[in-house]
This record gives C-alpha cells, structure tokens and sequence, in this order.
C-alpha cells in the first residue's frame, strides 16, 4: 500500500544548488558540544535545537511552543520570540469592575465553566481534549497543556461537567523534560487512557563531532479512577537519535493520535490504537572538512497498537506515503494530523493531511483515509477525500497570527448503526474570492473509498475565519461539529465558539449556534498559539465542548484557560443576603454559590457602586460581610459579579432609613410651628428639655416597634436627626423670645 514520493528528473538540476547552500547555512549554524577528543561538556537543556530547523515549521504547534517557551525559561529566547509582538505585559493588577466580561448567555448551551486553575505565575493552558466515560456518562475528563507544570494534566468531573477536580498530573519518560499534545479516550470498560508526546534531549555523536538533539516519545498513561491518578507512562513508540559513521539520524515523533475499538478477531475485547507523523532527519557527515552537510527528511504517518491494555506495542508501520527530500527545497510535500475512528465492527479509519505534491501552506491539499479490516495488520488506501484537492490555508489566518494551518488536519467518526458510513470534517480557503476559511464536512457511504463533495457547515454572510473544526457521534447517531469563528467581531478577530448538528446523517444541519458566553482575544493569552486542536465528546443526551478561552486576559492580564459548555443548563450563581432586610447602617452577611472557584476576585456593588471584594473558595463559594450605607427606606440592589463575569444579583430592603425619619421630622417640625406660636402667648417660658420631651414622645414608639437586635441602628439615625431637629427648635424659640 505504502508507495514512495521520488524526486522528478527536472528538478534534480536545481537540487545540487540547494545542498550546497543548505550545506553552508547548517555548517554556519553547527555549534557542537565538543569534538570527539575533548571532554563532552553538559549544555544548557535546549542548547542546539536548531537540528529540528528544517522540519519546525511543520511540527505540531503544542510541540514547538513547548520547545521554544522552555528556551524562554532557560534565558535562551525572548519574550517577543515566545508570546508575539502583540503580546500583552506579563501581569497587571486587576481592573475596575466596570471592565469584568459581560456573559451574554447563549439559547442552545449552559453557561461557561472555566476549567483549569493557574498553579503558579504562568497562567496557560490550551489544546484541550476531552472524553466521556462509556459506562457512567456524568465522569467526563478534559485534559491539557500546562505552562505551570512539566507535563500535560487532566481535570475530571462527576456531575456531568457542573463542577471539576484538578489538575491531576501524568509523567514524562524517564529523562524527558516537558510534554505535548494531549488525547484521552476510555475504552468500553471504563479504563481511561493518556496518549501524549515525552520529550527531550539527548547527545548525538555525528562524525567527531557531539550535538544535542531534541526526540520525542509517543507514551501512554491508563487512569482506572475516571481520572484522577494515573500510570507511570508506557511508551507506545520511541523518538530517536542514532549515530551512525558517515551520518546521524533523527526520528522524531510528533502530532499523535489515539483511538480505541474493538478487535474484529474478538470484538470482546479492545485494540488501542496511536498514530503519529515520524520525521526522520538525515543528517550528511563530511569528514573532509568537516561539517554537518544539508539534512535529508523523510515523513509518514505510522501506527502502533495494543492488545494488552497498552502495557506493550507493536512495532510501528508506515500507513501513509513517505515523501522525501532535501532541505531547502521549494516543494516538499507533507503528511500531518492524522486522526483515529473506530467502527462497531473494529474497522480502523485512519485520516490525515495531505499538502500533495506542492508542499504545504500553499497551493492544493487533501485529506486521505487509510482503512484496515484486520485490527491495523494491513491497510487499503489511501483514498482521497477530495481527489482534486482544495485551496489550503494560510499558516496564520490574518489580521491574527496565531498557528491555524492545524485546521485542515481532519477528525473522523463513524456511525454506530452502519461501520461503512464514515463522516469526516476539515477546514480550507473559503469558497468566496477573499474568504480566508470556512469549515467543510464529507460523507462516505462505501468504508472510506468515495466521498460526497464537501459541505460547507458555517451559515454566517461574512467573510471572517472559520478554525479548529472537531467532530463526535453521539450513540444514537447525532453527528456534533464544533469550531472557532470570528463572524461577530468586525475586526475578525476575537472568536467565540459555535456549533452544529445533523441527525441524518449529515444530510441537513441544525443552524449554527454559538455557545461561548464571552468571545475570546487570542491576543489577551499566548498570541502565537491558543492549541491545535479542541475537544468534543458526546452521550446519549448530551454533548460536551472544550477549548481555549482568554477571557480572564481581560482583567488579570495575560492569560489563557479551558472553558466548557454543555447543552444542559448549570446552576447559576447566586447569593443570599442575611437578613435580607432592616435599617441603614447595619452589617450583613452575603453568601456566595457557583462562582468561579479557587480564589476567584468577585466583587460586591450596591446600587451599581463597588463596595467590596472577596475571593472564592475551591468550590465557587464565598462569603463576604458588608456594611450597608445610610439611606433612604426601600429595596436596593446587590450584585456580586466575579472576575470571568458570572453574576448574581439579590435585594437588600430598608425598612428604616433617612427618608423615614425626614417624614417624621417634618411632621414634628409642622406640630412643633404651631406649638411655639401657640406659646409665644400662653407659655413663652417652655425650656429646651420640654422641647426634647416632645419629640421623643413621638420618636420612641417607632424605635421601640422594631426588632430588638435593630433598635441600635435605628436610634443612632434618630439620635443624629432628633438632635439636629431639637437644636433647631431651641434656636427658633430663642429667636422668638427675642422679638
């Protein structure tokens, strides 16, 4: 099946040209460690990676990011290199509540549930991928990159994604410095699986010369807790750097998948199944000078598998063309991305991109599928999706700049009732002069060999971008789509996440809906990168979405979290006032639930002015005591808003306040008048304690008809006013006495 990219004779004139060049630039670029008749010294743990230079461009994002900010931490590459130029500072304190995010709440989804929890002072994460357990639908697992940690994480719900534990932490390889590119499936008995790149670096003898080369590991982890703890890693298939004597290799694994079915010799039982694109650097030694001559690369998408409930792999197999060719060359083909569906019957489908002849990030492209009957022992293929390739798209998609060339990469699923009937989804150049994106679908119907004509899924009338379309089936056979887009920002800029569905089998599609409650600025996070890929995952009655949300970036500077929705409705936030009513002036009790969690800001207003803060627990609660101000009788409106803009509101009535007390003293004012003229004639001697006596005769029954934990309040407010009154009276009468 495997059928080999040669070069053509008419460009064997120009390839002498490019490997002399390219000679020179690696030979200028060479810095060994050491020679092989000195001491092998210890560089820093990311010196030298530009051995992976002349396949960088094409490697997953998760993995290069990963690469360069561990550069970034070492001191060895600037903060313009890992964030972009537009990237925000590094912290700021945070802002007014007037700038909190306003949730607008979607028709079709919950609110927005901010996932992960910053660790430490680097508040990233993203390419989030998420799971469902087959056999309790409400244990639901998302799992991430993590900035604050080595490795990739996991956070896990038992509610149906309500409230979330976390992060829990998985292992890298022996040896291995940091992780990439996160996949979670379960398989049918509930065991969750981890597939993830381990990275590091090694020394790489080419000639006498020592270099460090950067290799990674396809690895797997298995939780039996729905998440919670996790196996030391087993390596699926390992990353490598092998001298040889006129040469070196290096093969480096990257952009895994996984999937798990079942085994079609005993459908009882489970195969998992990893892919990867394998990059395999060759590296030239001339010893005549000596130097590092220009590498040559091969790339393919192999396959591994496991019986055994991953405990130990096959041995890798090529399932897709390998191109080859010299670095420096103008066309160099590219497989990438691939993706895993397996059938009811444990057919494997095996999708990925395919830049075709013309190299990548131009031109034409197409998503092949590989199929296997046989539990991945031999493929037919590759069938092209679109045999006559569509328009690719751009590695960034402007005016942003963030990676999402990772959206032709396609997701496959196939359907429950039918293993023949496959669906597949991928992004490509608009179908309009000037549009940038759009997200198709296709559908075959005969295992993977033919292709119905892509189907345009985004119904918006703008030409904005479209990125990150993900696919699952649902059990009953419900095809779900999600993906990013851009359609509500004029500025085509900050996107927010929307959706569809076909029950049909993709025949009609439900209108899109967005279910992001706050769009989000791929600026306000990491601006080069916001992940590869996004996560759905789908039950019997519900669908379940992840992805890269910066929303916080709007307040607590840069930043980037995982957010979920799901169609069922979540419990609001609320709060409760204790007591919910009485006098101005009195301190109450404000109790806080379903808020963001873990020392989330949330701020308190009264009547739209900011009159406290306090920060949330583990679970979103708080409580906060605040004192109400002196004002006038009637219901005043509390709100308790929090940093990611969840909001609760709640009533506070004053039952005794200034307006209450002015009507008295009015009234007392009037008696009082006409008192005083009264005794100008018949009691001109009447003394400042008689005038007092009169007004208290009239006051303490009001003070004394409260409840007796109130009184106090009340009588400071009348205290105050009584006395400004009397003082009044007494002057007025001495004026009076005066004429």
């Amino acid at each position: 099946m495997t059928k080999l990219c040669s070069l053509p004779p008419m460009r064997r004139g120009r390839l002498f040209a490019y490997v002399i060049l390219s000679s020179l630039l690696v030979s200028s670029l060479a810095y060994p460690v050491s020679s092989i008749d000195e001491e092998v010294k210890t560089p820093g743990a990311f010196d030298n990676l530009y051995m992976l230079s002349p396949i960088e461009d094409y490697l997953s994002g998760g993995v290069l990011h990963r690469l360069m900010f561990s550069k970034f931490l070492a001191g060895e590459a600037g903060e313009r290199e890992v964030f972009g130029e537009l990237a925000a500072p590094s912290a700021r304190p945070s802002q007014p509540v007037a700038f909190i995010p306003y949730r607008s709440p979607t028709e079709k989804f919950s609110r927005n549930i901010i996932v992960t929890y910053d660790l430490g002072g680097i508040p990233f994460q993203n390419e989030p991928t998420i799971a469902v357990n087959p056999l309790d639908a409400e244990n639901v697992v998302i799992g991430s990159h993590d900035y604050d940690t080595a490795c990739v994480v996991s956070y896990v719900s038992f509610d149906g994604g309500e409230t979330w534990f976390g992060p829990f932490h998985t292992s890298m390889l022996p040896d291995d410095s940091f992780c990439s590119d996160p996949v979670l499936a379960f398989d049918r008995e509930g065991n969750l699986y981890y597939a993830y790149l381990s990275i590091g670096v090694r020394p790489l003898r080419v000639g006498n010369l020592v270099f460090i080369a950067a290799v990674s590991s396809a690895v797997v982890s298995v939780s039996r807790d729905g998440g919670l703890t996790w196996s030391s890693p087993r390596p699926a298939a390992v990353g490598l750097a092998t001298p040889q004597q006129d040469r070196a290799y290096i093969d480096f694994i990257d952009k895994l998948w996984m999937g798990i079915g079942p085994n079609p010799e005993d459908p009882s039982k489970d195969i998992i199944y990893v892919t990867y694109t394998n990059f395999r650097v060759i590296y030239p030694y001339l010893d005549q000078f000596p130097f590092v001559a220009a590498p040559f690369i091969e790339v393919s998408i192999n396959l591994v598998k496991s019986t055994d409930g991953g405990e130990t792999w096959s041995e890798p197999v090529r399932i897709s063309p390998v191109y080859r060719y010299f670095s420096g060359e103008l066309d160099r083909p590219l497989v990438q991305g691939s993706n895993i569906a397996v059938a009811k019957d444990g057919t494997l489908y095996v999708a990925y991109y395919d830049s075709m002849q013309d190299g990548p990030f131009k031109g034409l492209f197409t998503p092949y599928v590989v199929v296997s009957k046989d539990g991945g022992e031999s493929f037919e293929g590759p069938y092209a999706v679109v045999p006559g390739g569509m328009w690719e798209q751009d590695f960034f998609l402007k005016p942003t700049y963030f990676r999402s060339w990772s959206s032709m990469f396609p997701f496959i699923d196939v359907s429950p009732f039918d293993s023949r009937e496959v669906y597949i989804v991928f992004g490509a150049l608009g179908e309009k002069p000037g549009d940038n994106s759009d997200v198709f679908f296709a559908k075959s119907t005969d295992g993977g060999v033919t292709w119905s004509e892509p189907k345009r899924l985004n119904d918006d009338p703008t030409m904005n971008n479209q990125f990150f379309p993900t696919l699952t089936v649902s059990p009953n056979g419900t095809i779900h789509v999600m993906w990013g887009d851009m359609r509500d920002d004029p500025n085509n800029y900050r996107y927010n996440i929307y959706y569809t569905r076909s029950g049909d089998g993709g025949e009609t599609w439900l209108e899109n809906s967005r279910v992001s409650d706050f769009p989000s600025n791929p600026g306000k996070g990491i601006p080069i990168f916001i992940g590869d890929y996004w996560g759905i995952a789908a039950g019997d009655n519900d669908v379940y979405l992840a992805w890269t949300d910066s929303r916080a970036g709007e307040v607590l500077g840069r930043n980037q979290d995982i957010a979920f929705a799901r169609i069922r409705s979540v419990s609001r936030p609320s709060i409760t006032i204790s007591p919910p009513e009485g006098p101005a002036g009195q301190v109450v009790t404000i109790l806080g639930h379903n808020f963001a969690p873990r020392q989330r800001e949330v701020f308190i207003e009264i009547d739209g002015v900011v009159v406290s803060s306090v920060a949330t627990d583990d679970n979103g609660r708080f409580t906060a005591q605040i004192f109400i101000p002196l004002s006038g009788e009637g219901p005043h409106t509390v709100r308790a808003i929090d940093v990611l803009g969840n909001v609760a509101t709640a009533n506070f009535y004053t039952s005794f306040g200034f307006n209450t007390v002015e009507e008295v003293i009015d009234t007392l004012a009037d008696e009082l008048q006409s008192r005083l003229e009264r005794l100008n004639t018949t009691a001109p001697q009447l003394t400042p304690d008689e005038i007092a006596d009169i007004l208290a005769s009239r006051i303490k029954p009001m003070v004394t008809s409260q409840p007796k934990e109130e009184q106090q309040n009340i009588s400071m407010i009348v205290s105050i006013a009584a006395a400004i009154l009397a003082a009044s009276a007494i002057i007025l009468a001495v004026a009076r006495r005066r004429r």
